[in-house]
């Protein structure tokens, strides 16, 4: 973190030798600021200083000097490249309350920079509000019909497992994390490397739980969540549930540092409401932001307790993290053979981990005394840190 400080200290200060060159994929600044002596040289040559280390930082997984490096730009000039600066290092900072606000404010105050509206357009996208992001773009398209940002993002939008393709990943408008190691000694996943399917991390940050079926013949794997943390992991048992789904527990060798979601009592009655959170397939295991899917609990099959999902999930979602309407970890998306969601629920999950974790993951207590439902943006930020990309190499 000190590095980083530094460097931006070293930018104000010195402008004219500490200004790097800009960003590949960093679009023209789009310019508000109506102070005199906007076009001052030392004052640009410093605020690219300053965006350059802030990107560095946030590169480097140094989200706080990363926010104050894009503050600091953006209180020498009212731009949008500093704001979506900002949207991004609080969405890695797993704010995603403040980012999706900043981002409408940033979207509105900057309508000539239509990847701002093509960002927020995204996060809305994500935490399930469907509708109003395809509204945000749609009106930006009519402003601006021929900008390349805004129609990658409508084409991938259009998907039902939407990933976020190389010209949406340029700065400044980058619709994903950073991926950061959380152990400097650890290889990161190679290029060879792909993306299996999503996870539940679980005790604490130090371990995940996926299907069986994804990491087997894989001789490496690798965990990340949606603030870009990535890990190494092992597999350490592989549990059989009740209703005969068969469990892999994945050991991290460093832990992911986040607040872990509390576990639902009891599971969800059919029809009542509920989300899942899960990771867009691809091969490529790029650092991503996951999706939220919001829908109903099905019914049970059979005695077990195994059940339908109910929550439509695209086809390749194996392992989502599904939660109640209290933001409550109610259980974890399977697919059966046919591909189609079985939703294994908590009862069944404590069950087939009493051995393996011990008493320390599953901590059966509600997310609110007061037993509202949470609101759906909220119930996304607190997912980000605990829904996890599984990464593997054959």
């Amino acid at each position: 973190m000190g590095a980083a400080v530094w460097m931006m200290g070293a930018a104000l200060a010195h402008p004219e030798a500490a200004a790097p060159q800009q960003s590949a994929g960093r679009s023209a600044v789009s310019l508000t600021d109506t102070r005199v002596g906007v076009g001052s040289t030392d004052r640009m040559a410093a605020r690219e200083a300053l965006l350059e280390a802030a990107e560095t930082a946030l590169a480097r997984g140094m989200v706080a000097p990363a926010i104050l490096g894009f503050e600091k730009a953006a209180m020498l000039l009212h731009a949008a490249d500093s704001e979506m600066g900002l949207v991004r290092a609080w969405m890695q900072a797993g704010e995603y309350r403040r980012a999706l606000a900043f981002s409408a404010h940033t979207s509105g105050a900057h309508r000539d920079a239509p990847d701002a509206a093509a960002l927020y357009a995204w996060t809305l996208r994500l935490g399930g509000q469907t509708d109003f992001a395809r509204k945000v773009l749609d009106e930006a398209l009519q402003s601006a019909p021929d900008n390349a940002v805004l129609e990658a993002v409508h084409q991938a939008l259009g998907s039902a497992a939407p990933t976020a393709s190389e010209l949406m990943l340029a700065l400044p408008h980058r619709m994903a994390p950073q991926s950061t190691m959380q152990d400097d000694r650890a290889q990161p996943p190679p290029a060879a490397a792909r993306l299996l399917s999503s996870g539940i991390l679980l005790d604490q940050g130090r371990r995940a739980l996926v299907p069986i079926t994804i990491v087997d013949g894989m001789r490496q794997l690798w965990v990340r969540n949606g603030l870009g943390r990535t890990s190494a992991a092992v597999v350490e048992a592989t549990p059989q549930a009740p209703d005969g789904t068969v469990l892999a527990v994945l050991r991290l060798s460093s832990p992911l540092q986040v607040e872990t979601t509390p576990w639902a009592e009891r599971d969800p009655f059919a029809g009542s409401p509920g989300f899942s959170v899960a990771y867009a397939a691809g091969s490529a295991a790029t650092a991503a932001w996951p999706w939220l899917h919001q829908g109903f609990f099905g019914s049970l099959q059979g005695s077990l307790g195994a059940r339908r999902l109910g929550i439509p999930l695209p086809a390749n979602a194996n392992g989502a993290a599904v939660f109640d309407s209290l933001g409550r970890l109610a259980g974890i998306a399977v697919n059966d053979t046919n591909s189609k969601p079985l939703l294994v629920p908590v009862s069944l999950l404590r069950v087939a981990l009493r051995d393996t974790l011990e008493p320390t993951a599953p901590v059966p207590q509600p997310a609110k005394a007061t037993g509202a439902r949470m609101p759906i943006d909220e119930g996304y930020e607190r997912a980000m840190g605990v829904t996890l990309q599984v990464i593997g190499l054959p």
